[in-house]
C-alpha cells in the first residue's frame, strides 16, 4: 500500500451536509423565517370586516343602555319635582287653614258676647229704643260682627220654616205647630257660626211637630166617614139576652 492510501484511510470521515439557505441577518434557517412570516400575517378579509361591526354593535348597545338610564333619571327627577310641588301646595294650604283655625278660636269669646247682645235687644222695651246710648250699644254689636266677617266667620243659615240640617243645626226640642211642616225649623234659640271649611258651633233650634188630634175629634171623624145605614160602634145594640 502506498503512502497516500495510508493517509487517506487514517483521515477521519466528515459528514457533508447539503447547503441549507440561511438568513444572512439573523442566521436562522429560511424555513423558520417563513413560518414566522406566516404567523404575523393579517387575518382574512372577512374576519377583518367582522371585528369593526362587532365593536360598533357593542357601542350601540352601550349607547342605548345609557340613553335608557338617562330617560329613567329624567322621569324620576320630574316625578320628584311634581311631588315636591304638591307637598309645597299642601303645606301652604294647611298653614292657611291653621291660621284661620287660630283666628276662629281666638274669636270664640266674641260669639258669647254677640249672644248676649242679641238677647238684650230682643227683650228691649220700645220705650228705650230711642235713646242714644242704645244706639251706641248697637254700634258695638255691629263692630263685633264686622270683626267676624273680616275673618270669614258667618252665621249659619237657620230661620223658622227652613229644613232641618243635622250637619249645621242642633235640635234641642220640638214644638207642636201646624204653621210649619213637620221636621222643619220652628224656632231658633241660638245662632250658629261657621267658616269656609269649619263649623264653629251649630245653631240651636226647635223642630216643628204636627199637633196631635184629640181623641173625641178622631171618633167624630170616623163617625162622619161611616156608610149610611150602618151603625157606628157606639150605636150597635147589644146582642145578649134581655135582663
Amino acid at each position: 500500500m502506498s503512502e497516500d492510501e495510508r493517509i487517506a484511510e487514517s483521515a477521519p470521515e466528515t459528514n457533508v451536509q447539503p447547503n441549507t439557505p440561511t438568513d444572512t441577518q439573523t442566521g436562522a434557517p429560511a424555513d423558520s423565517q417563513a413560518d414566522a412570516t406566516d404567523a404575523t400575517m393579517p387575518p382574512d378579509s372577512a374576519e377583518a370586516a367582522e371585528a369593526p361591526e362587532a365593536r360598533i354593535a357593542e357601542l350601540e348597545r352601550l349607547l342605548a343602555a345609557e340613553r335608557d338610564a338617562a330617560t329613567d333619571y329624567m322621569q324620576r327627577w320630574q316625578r320628584a319635582m311634581a311631588d315636591f310641588s304638591n307637598y309645597k301646595r299642601r303645606a301652604q294650604q294647611e298653614q292657611e287653614q291653621h291660621e284661620k283655625l287660630f283666628a276662629a278660636q281666638a274669636l270664640m269669646p266674641v260669639l258669647h258676647a254677640l249672644d248676649s247682645f242679641e238677647r238684650a235687644f230682643a227683650s228691649l222695651p220700645d220705650s228705650l229704643r230711642g235713646f242714644t246710648w242704645i244706639e251706641g250699644v248697637a254700634l258695638v254689636e255691629y263692630q263685633l260682627r264686622h270683626a267676624l266677617d273680616a275673618q270669614g266667620i258667618t252665621e249659619v243659615a237657620a230661620e223658622p220654616g227652613q229644613p232641618f240640617d243635622p250637619t249645621r243645626h242642633h235640635a234641642v226640642g220640638e214644638i207642636e205647630t201646624d204653621q210649619y211642616p213637620a221636621g222643619d225649623i220652628a224656632a231658633v234659640l241660638q245662632r250658629g257660626y261657621q267658616t269656609e271649611t269649619m263649623l264653629m258651633r251649630p245653631a240651636l233650634v226647635q223642630v216643628a211637630r204636627a199637633p196631635e188630634k184629640p181623641e173625641h175629634a178622631e171618633k167624630a171623624g170616623e163617625a162622619a166617614t161611616a156608610p149610611a145605614g150602618q151603625a157606628t160602634p157606639e150605636e150597635t145594640p147589644p146582642t145578649g139576652p134581655a135582663p
